[in-house]
């Protein structure tokens, strides 16, 4: 697929900054689990109800995104114009985006998804449709460029994946090296 237009990103900008905005009020209001717009749909959110967070969103056109909200400031967006690409079938899960929490895709049948750190704490995601969001210490998020491309070691977090009838489906790794 060629790379999207500057008219088609403006548009997903504009049509995910009209969600966001919904879905935001939505959540003010107590209520923001199925909030959509112009065909995207939001999905799992790390820090619901705060003023920071990241949220997920998909498009019935197989776009995808991430919201990224900070307080007093206008919300960022990474948009994937072919989605985020990551297999979910051998794992059950892919991450999207990770630092803080982690937040991906899930499989159809993955039902629960946790993350355990090395003294045993686990952490329960949230689903949201096939996303996820979990609060977890993978370090700090990268504040500038440099940063982003920085050698980063992540910690060692396991990832327990259930599938139907509470099955454990999958143990390893959240983040491969």
């Amino acid at each position: 697929m060629a790379p999207p237009r500057d008219e088609e990103t403006e548009q997903w900008i504009a049509e995910l900054t009209a969600l966001s905005d919904l879905y935001r009020s939505a959540e003010t209001e107590g209520s923001a689990e199925a909030v959509s717009h112009a065909g995207w749909h939001t999905g799992a959110r790390l820090w619901p109800g705060s003023a920071h967070g990241r949220l997920l969103a998909y498009n019935d056109s197989g776009v995808e995104a991430e919201c990224i909200f900070r307080e007093g400031e206008k919300t960022l967006f990474n948009i994937m114009s072919t989605g985020y690409g990551n297999d979910t079938t051998e794992r059950g899960f892919a991450v999207w985006s990770a630092r803080p929490g982690a937040l991906g895709a899930i499989d159809p049948g993955v039902t629960r998804l946790e993350v355990a750190d090395a003294e045993g704490v686990v952490v329960r995601a949230e689903i949201v449709a096939h996303t996820f969001a979990v609060d977890v210490d993978l370090g700090p998020a990268p504040q500038t460029i440099d940063e982003v491309f920085a050698p980063w070691e992540p910690p060692d977090l396991t990832v327990r994946v259930y599938g139907e009838s509470d099955a454990l489906r999958y143990e390893g790794p959240l983040l491969t090296r």
